[in-house]
């Protein structure tokens, strides 16, 4: 990995024979865009666009490795330009010039850059994880794993905002960060869940790998809808307007903005609960920055309404593909087990709803769940599980990345058989009874059921007189189901109907 580093490493060398108009504005006026800075990472195989400000009319070179590109600043003073796809490497760096002032950004990887987004769990920093203090004790400090938080200027606590916060966030000046080296103190607070998925990609592919994360703790799905796509959509189209009074957003986020916003004077004052804040406030700014794909762990604050999630989410995929103009992979985190009744039918959902999209993939985390706690400590597992799919379905590795599948599920005299895939073999995880099979008759009514593992099947013995017309699983919301592959890998919460 050294080796490979330095063969690519290269030394940027201008002339200064280039000529330039004479206007010429100070330093401050001339500036990329604040995702390029110092220990980047720009994605690879795919064409590098390089942008910001300056005077209007302005000339600008841009060199990197080797190559130059000018270009003049429109009206608004804004530049753009573009160099070739390049294969993964670094580090390098990137000049930058206009007129007799000139910048320089270093430590410039080639690699893939994952954009890592959600709510609290996301969020969650490494620091906290159950792994966290061990794992920021073994980082080795030159690791090609660069890390991009986006800061939150307000945390959604349970407090009243100030007048300055709520300016700011009117203003949708929400989201600060740069572009850090993974050392202890950039990792500590970085997001346990895209830390470790990064990890296992690094010393999977060898690749430099960048992580962006843009995460709002309680934040539901709507915020990071755009606008367009919700004004268009027969069923959300009323909600950008109505939202602070709509069931369709959850009481819990209704109550907590009323908190923050005690406050506020200004009848129309923005949050970043609100449909289409964070898509303006924060993917906005990122849409003209290639990335490799997506993680995706969110869902809390939608947990009301499954069938309106099942409704969404594919809008949300939808929505960043074209704004990114990238039909890039989108990996997902089915939510965690907890004493919240809803949370079954919800994580079922999301287990129906990413089966229909091309390019999604859904990890289960239902067996690192806590009964009292929505913020599980068990980060890894959920982070490694991700990259699992990421390996397999992005970067071609032939693993098991995904837990048993439930394909169908036949009645044979007194029993039912379910047929599983993605289970070479089926196991109880652990070595105990099978644990997690309910029956449901036709009036809804849920039995216990007794289930064993034979011929690589699951068969369930049906009790006395029920007419069973669907099989559960993982159904209790704060679940000990047991089912996994040879890869350890769970089951998902499922519903299957009987055949």
């Amino acid at each position: 990995m050294k080796g490979l580093f330095r063969l690519t490493a290269v030394m940027l060398l201008l002339t200064g024979s280039h000529s330039f108009a004479q206007k010429t504005a100070g330093p401050g006026a001339f500036k990329p865009d604040p995702l390029f800075a110092n220990h980047m990472v720009l994605q690879r195989d795919h064409v590098i666009p390089i942008y910001g400000t300056a005077p209007a009319s302005e000339q600008i070179e841009v060199v990197l490795n080797k190559m130059s590109r000018r270009v003049l600043t429109d009206a608004k003073g804004r530049w753009k330009v573009y160099f070739p796809g390049m294969k993964f490497g670094g580090p390098y760096q990137i000049e930058l010039r206009s007129g007799r002032y000139t910048r320089i950004i270093r430590d410039v990887l080639i690699g893939d850059v994952w954009f890592c987004s959600g709510q609290s769990n996301m969020a969650f920093p490494l620091k906290m994880s159950a792994t966290g203090r061990v794992t920021l004790s073994r980082l080795k400090p030159d690791m090609p794993l660069r890390l991009l938080k986006f800061n939150a200027l307000a945390e959604t606590d349970n407090i009243a905002w100030n007048k300055s916060v709520l300016d700011s966030i009117n203003n949708l000046n929400y989201f600060s960060g740069s572009w850090q080296k993974s050392d202890q103190q950039a990792a500590r607070e970085f997001s346990a869940v895209a830390f470790y998925f990064g990890a296992k990609i690094l010393a999977e592919k060898h690749i430099p790998i960048g992580l962006i994360q843009m995460a709002v703790g309680g934040s539901p799905l709507e915020s990071w809808l755009d606008r367009s796509t919700m004004e268009q959509d027969s069923l959300l189209h009323d909600l950008p307007d109505n939202w602070r009074k709509s069931d369709l957003i959850q009481d819990w986020v209704r109550g907590r903005t009323d908190v923050n916003l005690k406050n506020a004077e200004n009848p129309a004052q923005k949050h970043p609960y609100a449909p289409a804040y964070n898509d303006e406030a924060g993917i906005a700014r990122l849409v003209n920055f290639p990335v490799k794909g997506v993680i995706w762990y969110q869902g809390e604050s939608n947990t009301h309404n499954a069938k309106l999630f099942e409704h969404e989410f594919p809008l949300l995929v939808k929505s960043w593909r074209q704004k990114w103009n990238n039909n890039f992979p989108f990996y997902y985190v089915q939510l965690s087990s907890i004493d919240r009744p809803e949370w079954p039918a919800f994580r079922d959902a999301q287990r129906k709803v990413g089966q229909h999209i091309p390019g999604v993939f859904m990890a289960v985390s239902s067996d690192l769940g806590d009964s009292l706690n929505v913020h599980p400590l068990r980060k890894k597992e959920v982070g490694e599980r991700l990259a699992l799919l990421a390996l397999k379905n992005t970067y071609h590795q032939h693993i098991a990345a995904s837990g048993p599948i439930a394909v169908k599920a036949i009645l044979v005299q007194n029993k039912i058989i379910i047929t599983f895939k993605e289970a070479k073999k089926l196991m109880a995880g652990d070595g105990s009874v099978l644990r997690g099979f309910e029956l449901e008759d036709r009036y809804g009514n849920h039995f216990s059921a007794q289930a064993v593992i034979f011929n690589n099947k699951v068969r369930l013995a049906i009790p006395p007189d029920i007419l069973v017309t669907r099989v559960l699983y993982a159904w209790q919301p704060f679940t000990n189901a047991n089912l996994i592959n040879e890869a350890g890998l769970p089951v998902s919460t499922f519903s299957i109907l009987v055949k």
